[in-house]
């Protein structure tokens, strides 16, 4: 019995927990090992005969046939289709899972890079290594060494371009084709339900998909009006999509002296691969690819002044992903 003079807790001190069994349990959950770096993105767009009737009515208009003879894209989402493309414009060696949870990433976006040593790198950090602007691990261990490992990564960066201009241009598209292509998804009626429910949610049940894709949509909206006041219709605050995608025709027709040259002897814009190419491209390709016929998807197949844009990302699509 506890007294003043011995308190309960000298008496729990007092007992030799070592004469009780001890019981081993198997540990339940081991990490999976992987053998090379791991990219976690967003799954490729349904097959055309897999495709909801609403995306059917969305792309009345029909397929071009250049396009409809073209390899599926690897990934629906514009940011996953960046990342993944810069990759492979630097013969990165690497695997890819597809997932549509974004909350298995540490930031809650997809995409992220996993690597054999347990290091992560999301989507942001990957463009700031790949740029050279984000420093690598400062460790001088046999694991920053290694070819699987996230330093590795850093000594594969972009080098600089001849053109002085390539990081304005590059985040020109970045400020204004990649918000059109959210918007396209996220704040078009027509969009939402074909590609932002459908494909992003798809994998939920139908009344989670309404609520969580009127969170995301609200969300999207939000963040581009924030990112860009001049989207706002007036002063009612309202996200206007003709804003949008008219910003997004002045960035493209401000790209267009850069595609004077492009061809079979020039693939690139800058005359060599370049993150450039890799936002251009994944904007361009999704556009193209969506089950929408957004104006943007309407300038890129009718008007002659977009010809060599067209031609451009349906040359890189076949050269880098057949």
């Amino acid at each position: 019995m506890a007294t003043a003079e011995a308190p309960l807790r000298e008496i729990i001190k007092s007992i030799s927990f070592t004469k009780f069994p001890l019981r081993t349990i198997d540990t339940f959950f081991v990490a999976e090992k992987i053998e090379k770096p791991r990219l976690y993105c967003y799954p490729p767009p349904p097959p055309p005969l897999e495709q909801s009737q609403s995306s059917i009515r969305a792309t009345a208009a029909g397929v071009p046939e250049d396009l409809a003879s073209l390899p599926r894209l690897p990934t629906f989402d514009v940011k996953s289709l960046c990342i993944l493309t810069a990759l492979r414009f630097i013969d990165y060696d690497f695997d890819v899972e597809y997932t549509s949870e974004p909350d298995a990433s540490p930031d809650k976006q997809l995409p992220f890079l996993l690597f054999c040593d347990g290091s992560v790198l999301c989507g942001k950090e990957i463009m700031g290594r790949l740029r050279g602007v984000v420093p690598g691990p400062s460790s001088t261990s046999d694991a920053s060494d290694r070819k699987d490992s996230s330093a590795a990564l850093e000594r594969l960066w972009f080098p600089e371009t001849d053109l002085p201009s390539e990081l304005v241009y590059r985040t020109m598209a970045e400020r204004n084709l990649v918000p059109a292509i959210e918007y396209m998804a996220w704040g078009d009626p027509v969009g939402r339900e074909c590609i932002g429910v459908e494909r992003y949610l798809g994998h939920y049940p139908g009344i989670i998909q309404s609520i969580l894709g009127w969170i995301k949509s609200s969300e999207v909206i939000q963040g581009l009006k924030m990112m860009q006041p001049e989207y706002t219709a007036g002063n009612s605050m309202r996200l206007d999509g003709g804003t949008v995608y008219e910003t997004a025709f002045h960035a493209l027709d401000s790209l267009l002296v850069l595609f004077e040259d492009v061809g079979d002897s020039r693939m690139f814009l800058v005359g060599k691969r370049s993150l450039l190419d890799a936002v251009v491209f994944s904007c361009i390709s999704v556009a193209l690819d969506a089950p929408v016929d957004s104006p943007l998807r309407k300038a890129l197949l009718c008007k002659n002044e977009y010809r060599r844009v067209l031609d451009y990302a349906l040359r890189l699509r076949r050269l880098y992903f057949s």
